[in-house]
């Protein structure tokens, strides 16, 4: 086991992490969208578009929010690759450190793709997908890269020992 192939998964594990904190999604409730809340406001009876224009006037025109704040399961998802990558490369199982990394990445590419709430223009992606699918990256590289035989750290297996006169079916006939 590399020292550098383990901190490259620990670093890519903490990435994924503190991706969760970056935003993910924001709903622009300006220009196109608010005229349009605006109009259907105007359509509602008496006192009933009154407080809908007043909810209007005091709503922000941008929401932003977190992976942990969008998410439901994706976000324990991808915690729990990240930890499981962390702890498969601390005990030297770089093999299960870039599944977790692949689960991640896959976890990623899916809520990158699968916006919650209502389709259209309303919510716009933001920079912490594309940190997770990074800090993802770096877990596949860190547990992938110098994996083949042959490669520094990775020994070449002996050659296979000749058949001889041993049988070659089993069991013997």
């Amino acid at each position: 086991m590399s020292d550098s192939r383990t901190s490259g998964v620990l670093l890519g594990a903490a990435i994924v992490v503190a991706a969760l904190f970056a935003p993910w999604y924001a709903i622009e409730l300006s220009g196109a969208a608010r005229d349009t809340i605006t109009q259907q406001s105007g359509q509602l009876p008496g006192v009933v578009g009154e407080f809908a224009r007043g909810l209007l006037s005091i709503l922000p025109e941008r929401i932003v929010v977190n992976g942990w704040e969008a998410f439901e399961k994706t976000d324990v998802v991808l915690l729990g690759c990240a930890l499981a990558a962390g702890f498969a490369a601390a005990l030297g199982r770089l093999d299960v450190a870039a599944l977790a990394g692949g689960g991640a990445a896959l976890a990623t590419v899916v809520a990158m793709l699968d916006k919650p709430g209502p389709g259209g223009d309303l919510i716009a992606l933001q920079w912490g997908p594309w940190v997770a699918l990074a800090g993802a990256a770096v877990i596949l590289a860190g547990a992938c890269l110098g994996a083949r035989p042959g490669a520094r750290g990775h020994p070449v297996p002996p050659p296979a020992p000749p058949l001889g006169d041993r049988p070659t079916v089993w069991p013997p006939v």
